[in-house]
């Protein structure tokens, strides 16, 4: 790129000083405007277009050997099949050369360069063909190889030395530059340009001012556009410097968030030619009421560039942004989030690579460190090793939506059969083609209510198989690990969960997601479950797999069995159903079993249960999809229950009866038919009263007589 440079620089010096030298003998021997038609037709013979001149052709030397060139009004049609509209056209151009300082001390002194009412129009037609293609004509095959081509460049370009340039100035007004694109239906003008640029000598600051108002059918935006710079210049050194350069664009249209946005870019730029390094220094980008700061460093950008910098964006509200940018959030039950957030970032990477070496970031109360990378940017594979400090889902759930009318409907309303839900939970087309691997820890985390500690996320990916291999954490007292397989590389996806509760109290994890203590005890519990589908029902319907649990030293609220046996034996004698009650469930010092899954029902023929009171055995299903249990249980007391006077109930102990519970989940009835113990009771009653009359009558010919 620097070759090619210093050849292109060379190129323009050459054209200029044939320019000059035949600015200075022209003049002497003929007037150039007697040649319009003969410049006309050279243009022509070589673009086959019509180069019309209107105005005089102004060529003056003056002493001491100078040079002013004046143009009046001169237009280039268009090319062949787009409009008669002209290509290009100026009202008029000034130039003025001082030769002597070239002579002297090889340095070209440039007067001031004006440049009034040019007109250019830019077309791309409905076929993508351009109308300028055709002027940059063909190019011609080289026998000599590359690496020759630009040995011979360099010798060229090493063999003298370039001259110095100072220009007075550059004036260009009232441009008017149009680009219209057939293919997309876009026409786009830069109305009123104006391009100032002060006196422009080699190695000195000079001051730049381009301001135009730019015009767009689509999208549908006006507005204005400036850019202020004070650019230093060394063609010699390839070194190019925009210090203090700021860009402005002020923009109105419907399409924009709010009808208006004006967006400021400021900062420090410097290109290196000959070290290919590109640096932006005090960066700072203001637009949408957000402030972002940073700088970049480029090097080896014609080889294998490499770059790194620093990015920051100062606190914003995220909710007063939603609101600027027209977006409308919905309520959620903390209104404190989304109203501040920041980050800062430290960046390296190649032409195929990224690395965020340090990255902060903060959201209301949580703060997220860690480190990021992208690799092979055309199959990108993404990793991340990230702390979070603390996460609360809960913190931006969404606040209750419903009127009191719409509650009371639905309140009265009787409940409706439920329908398969059809939104789809896994982004297919997003899974197959990610490419990932990533650890995420946090600190304290909280969803639902249900909170954990120290989390640890091990995440990867790969052509639609995703698996969360583990997920680690503390949970009320003691630990989960869950691993997870989502297989979205077949046309339907599938789910595999294997999961290990030790040691959790579930009285503490359900009084705070539900509110209260339906079940408590110490939980240990492991899954394996595999599924698929792409929606809740659809999941659950299709499970198939095996879990098996050990709860310890917990009870059971709704399930009251004591107080159960007690109203199904007042109710068998016909006495008064029991007003002194027991405890109002039923506790456990132990509670395993295994479940095996089929489509959604879970089938358990192992139950067994141990208390100080009674101890039980079981078998039955819990059909989830249809929210349904049906379980038998075999019952065996152990203690004595307690009696009150007025029910004068039966003591059970050492009795064993069966025991249903069924029903839908939120409807579940309990039984206990205790009338087959109490039939035993009443046989074995008439057994020994008759033997003790059969011995009275007949001796022992009738002992131990049995129905």
């Amino acid at each position: 790129m620097t070759k090619l440079l210093k050849f292109f620089l060379w190129t323009i010096v050459s054209l200029i000083i044939i320019v000059v030298l035949a600015g200075i003998l022209i003049p002497l021997f003929v007037d150039p405007n007697d040649y319009k038609d003969q410049i006309a037709q050279q243009v022509f013979d070589q673009t086959g277009r019509t180069l019309t001149i209107e105005g005089n052709i102004d060529l003056a030397v003056s002493l001491p050997l100078a040079v002013s060139l004046e143009l009046g009004k001169m237009e280039l049609s268009n090319a062949k099949g787009f409009t008669d509209k002209p290509f290009a056209k100026i009202k008029g151009a000034s130039l003025f050369v001082d030769i002597m300082p070239l002579i002297n001390d090889n340095r070209l002194n440039i007067g001031q360069i004006k440049l009034s009412g040019m007109e250019l129009n830019l077309v791309k037609n409905k076929q993508g063909k351009t109308n300028w293609s055709d002027l940059s004509g063909k190019d011609k095959a080289s026998k000599k190889s590359p690496a020759k081509q630009n040995k011979d460049t360099q010798k060229k370009s090493d063999s003298s030395t370039m001259p110095a340039i100072e220009v007075e100035g550059l004036i260009i007004s009232d441009a008017l530059i149009t680009w219209t694109d057939a293919q997309a239906k876009q026409v786009i003008r830069l109305e009123k340009s104006n391009i100032t640029i002060s006196k422009l000598v080699e190695d000195s600051p000079f001051d730049l001012t381009v301001t135009t108002h730019i015009n767009s059918n689509n999208p549908a935006i006006s507005g204005d556009f400036t850019l202020d710079s004070s650019p230093t210049i060394s063609l010699t050194k390839q070194l190019f410097q925009l210090p203090n350069t700021k860009l402005s664009l002020d923009l109105k249209g419907a399409i924009l968030p709010g009808g208006a946005n004006k967006t400021v870019l400021s900062g420090d730029i410097s290109f290196n030619g000959q070290s290919q390094t590109l640096e932006v220094n005090k960066m700072q980008l203001t637009s949408f009421d957000m402030v972002m700061k940073g700088l970049f460093h480029a090097n080896k950008l014609n080889s294998s560039p490499q770059f790194n910098g620093q990015l920051s964006i100062e606190q914003f509200s995220p909710k007063t942004l939603a609101t600027t940018l027209g977006a409308s959030l919905p309520k959620m039950k903390e209104d404190k989030a989304l109203t501040t957030a920041d980050a800062k970032l430290s960046f390296t990477g190649t032409s195929s690579t990224l690395n965020i070496s340090s990255l902060e970031a903060n959201l209301d109360d949580t703060s997220l460190k860690g480190t990021a990378s992208i690799k092979n940017f055309s199959k990108p594979l993404y990793g991340f090793d990230l702390t979070l400090n603390q996460l609360n889902i809960d913190y931006y759930a969404l606040a209750e939506q419903a009127t009191p009318a719409a509650k009371a409907k639905t309140d009265n309303k009787k409940s409706a059969p439920k329908t398969a839900s059809r939104g789809p939970l896994f982004p297919v087309e997003v899974l197959r083609k990610l490419n990932l691997s990533g650890k995420l820890h946090i600190a304290q985390f909280i969803a639902g209510n249900a909170k954990m500690s120290d989390v640890v996320i091990v995440l990867k990916g790969h052509k639609g198989l995703v698996q969360l291999a583990p997920l680690k954490a503390k949970l009320y007292q003691g630990t989960i690990n869950l691993k997870t397989d989502i297989d979205a590389r077949g046309k339907t996806p599938k789910l595999k969960i294997v999961n290990q509760l030790k040691g959790v109290q579930l009285g503490d994890l359900l009084q705070d997601t539900t509110g209260t203590q339906e079940f408590t005890g110490v939980a240990n519990i492991s899954t394996n479950i595999t599924t698929l589908g792409n929606d809740k029902d659809r999941l659950i319907k299709n499970s198939n797999g095996i879990a098996k649990f050990l709860i310890t030293d917990g009870h059971i609220k709704k399930l009251d069995i004591l107080s159960t046996i007690r109203k199904a034996d007042a109710l068998l004698k016909g006495r008064a159903i029991p007003t002194e009650s027991q405890d109002k469930n039923t506790k456990f010092t132990e509670l395993k079993g295994t479940m095996k899954i089929k489509n959604g029902v879970f089938r358990n023929d192992d139950l067994a249960s141990k208390s100080p009171v009674m101890e039980l055995t079981g078998k039955g299903y819990a059909d989830v999809p249809k929210e349904y249990l049906d379980y038998t249980l075999a019952i065996k007391m152990l203690n004595s229950m307690k009696i009150d006077k007025d029910s004068q109930g039966t003591d059970f102990k050492g009795k064993e009866f069966p025991y249903t519970i069924k029903g839908k989940f939120s409807e579940l009835s309990e039984e206990a038919n205790i009338s087959k113990v109490l039939e035993k009771e009443v046989k074995k009653k008439v057994e020994k009263e008759l033997n003790k009359q059969l011995e009275k009558q007949f001796g022992d010919k009738f002992k131990g007589f049995k129905f």
